[in-house]
């Protein structure tokens, strides 16, 4: 990719995602790893981790997801897993930026992991809903903090991290 560099710290994990069909490249040749993620895009590449095909056909379990949504089939597939449950008022929400919490809720109940560990250093920002499951993600090995021991619970999951945080699960053997 044209805007990735062999010194970067994503480097290998980006081009490893990409080699095992995670994550995908634009097609102007750039990867564009500052990139935030949707939560579309989330699913369909923890989908596919799974070892499940975007292209399947599939019936949207939200209000806010069509039938022929691009992605669809990925969403579908986490709900049906129990993954994910979408919000109080039936919606995914697919368009939005997901964020780290929400991407460690996904983690923990697609890999199931369990377990706790050492609090980071922003353990009051993390919402009640979510931090038993930033703590399994941590103790997993598939989430980690950041070098001042921080979570950054409500910051966005940008291209770069999502590929490290599959590789995480590929190097613990949650992926194939």
């Amino acid at each position: 990719f044209s805007d990735i560099d062999e010194g970067d710290w994503y480097y290998n994990n980006v081009l490893r995602a990409v080699d095992l069909g995670i994550l995908s490249g634009y097609s102007d040749g750039t990867f564009k790893p500052n990139n935030n993620i949707t939560r579309c895009d989330f699913a369909i590449m923890l989908a596919q981790a799974l070892g499940h095909s975007n292209s399947d056909p599939a019936t949207s379990p939200f209000k806010d997801v069509a039938d022929n949504d691009y992605g669809v089939s990925s969403i579908a597939y986490l709900y049906e897993q129990g993954i994910t449950a979408g919000d109080d008022k039936g919606n995914f929400n697919p368009d939005a930026n997901i964020t780290r919490q929400e991407a460690a809720i996904f983690l923990a109940k697609a890999f199931e992991a369990t377990g706790t560990s050492e609090a980071y250093t922003d353990d009051a920002k993390i919402a009640s809903w979510a931090k038993d499951f930033v703590y399994a993600a941590k103790a997993a090995g598939l989430m980690n903090g950041d070098a001042a021991g921080t979570f950054r619970p409500t910051d966005y999951i940008i291209r770069a991290e999502a590929a490290s945080i599959l590789m995480n699960a590929k190097n613990h053997g949650y992926i194939d």
